[in-house]
């Protein structure tokens, strides 16, 4: 049996995961286009669609060192007169006649008379350096007719679509834009994320640490995720929980187009991250129906006349992540003009009991196998707190635990997000 969630408010002072997925995500669409050397452009999306500008290749050409001839011509161990060379820097007007041969390489234009190449290995000739050829040719072992030729064209036909807007710009198209003389392409601009740590407790890794403090693990992860979706991250200093924190809070923010704050959204005494959000605008929600994750905080600020949209992240570390995973990655995604925002899904057999009583949707972290007999197999990791980081390393998924479901038994099936690509 598969157990799915549905999407209706479970508890009354929190919105469902779906809700705050299309509150969010309906604020924020692909930023404006950018023109990006070439070269500097992986990673990009693509703004506007490449067109081939002539055939690819230009001319039919060798795909082998050997020798082109005329396939009539071609019997095994006769000689052929080798009357010239043709390398792939040159070309020759030469017309092929009958019994002649013309050394040629690999990516030379195939000369005129001539529709076949047959490779040095199939004659009693070796590859020779230079520009010398020899006297003459015997062949030793027959082609057929029209091999070792790449068509004018193969490739791509002039006016072809090349690349089409909205692609994901990856090594291999690069190289494709590339043979065509393009060295500048339109690009949808990446984000720019001002990510920023609060509490009185948090210090940097690699200052000493007092008594009563903690290392700040959070923004660490959360920039390295925020790298990898492709976006760009600016790290601000940590804030202090406290008043005179708060309202240096969206100090140098302004050029950003997504705030992110990691920890001061529960609801307790020294939490001000809602009370800085409404002071220079307003929140949207403040919780979700989920676990880990809970306090999430969203909602938009105006920095010198230019709104920018806040979300507020849990401080325990592995609530900030799942709530990464499923509120701000796609957003990042859909802003670079990404068209599929949603990591993969697969369904998976967890292998153990779960007890889910609180009606909040779980997200636990598990281990995710494919049998070749039973399909997806999902380990539960042990230990399921929120400030348990090891969950996170040791999976490679989470699986959604509907809110609707008290006890989940061992064999049940599940949708599990798959936190790799």
């Amino acid at each position: 049996m598969i157990l799915e969630h549905n999407m209706k408010k479970i508890n009354n002072d929190l919105i469902s995961v779906e809700e705050a997925q299309k509150i969010i995500f309906s604020k924020f669409n692909s930023l404006g286009e950018v023109k990006k050397k070439l070269i500097d452009s992986s990673g990009y999306v693509l703004a506007k669609e490449i067109k081939a500008l002539f055939d690819l290749p230009s001319k039919n050409n060798s795909a082998m060192d050997g020798f082109a001839v005329r396939f009539e011509d071609l019997e095994k161990n006769k000689s052929l007169k080798v009357v010239g060379r043709v390398g792939a820097e040159s070309i020759t007007n030469y017309v092929l006649q009958k019994d002649e041969a013309i050394r040629i390489m690999t990516g030379s234009g195939i000369p005129n008379g001539a529709d076949t190449v047959i490779q040095f290995e199939k004659t009693n000739n070796n590859p020779h350096k230079g520009d010398d050829y020899p006297d003459s040719v015997i062949i030793k072992d027959m082609v057929n007719k029209g091999d070792n030729i790449r068509l004018s064209g193969m490739d791509y036909k002039a006016g072809q679509t090349v690349v089409e807007s909205g692609m994901l710009i990856t090594p291999p198209i690069i190289g494709a834009i590339a043979s065509f003389g393009i060295d500048e392409v339109m690009v949808i601009k990446k984000p720019t994320v001002s990510l920023i740590s609060t509490g009185n407790e948090i210090v940097m890794p690699g200052e000493k640490l007092k008594e009563g403090q903690i290392f700040d693990s959070n923004s660490f992860a959360i920039s390295s995720a925020i790298k990898n979706s492709g976006a760009n991250f600016k790290m601000h200093k940590i804030l202090s929980d406290n008043k005179a924190g708060v309202e240096k809070l969206y100090d140098d923010c302004n050029q950003s187009d997504l705030i992110v704050t990691i920890g001061g959204v529960s609801k307790g005494d020294f939490d001000l991250i809602r009370d800085a959000i409404t002071e220079k605008g307003n929140i949207n929600f403040w919780g979700i129906n989920m676990k880990p994750g809970k306090p999430l905080a969203f909602g938009q600020v105006n920095l010198n006349n230019k709104e920018i949209f806040h979300i507020g992240l849990p401080g325990n570390s592995v609530s900030s992540y799942v709530c990464f995973e499923l509120f701000i990655r796609p957003i990042l995604m859909k802003m670079q003009g990404i068209k599929n925002i949603y990591r993969r899904k697969v369904v998976a057999r967890v292998d153990k009991e779960i007890k889910n009583k609180d009606g909040r949707r779980a997200y636990l972290r598990v281990m995710v196998n494919k049998d070749e007999k039973q399909g997806y197999l999902a380990s539960i990791y042990n230990k399921q707190d929120s400030n348990i980081f090891s969950s996170l390393v040791y999976s490679n998924g989470l699986a959604i635990c509907p809110e609707e479901y008290k006890v989940i038994k061992s064999g049940d099936q599940l949708e599990v997000i798959m936190l790799e690509d």
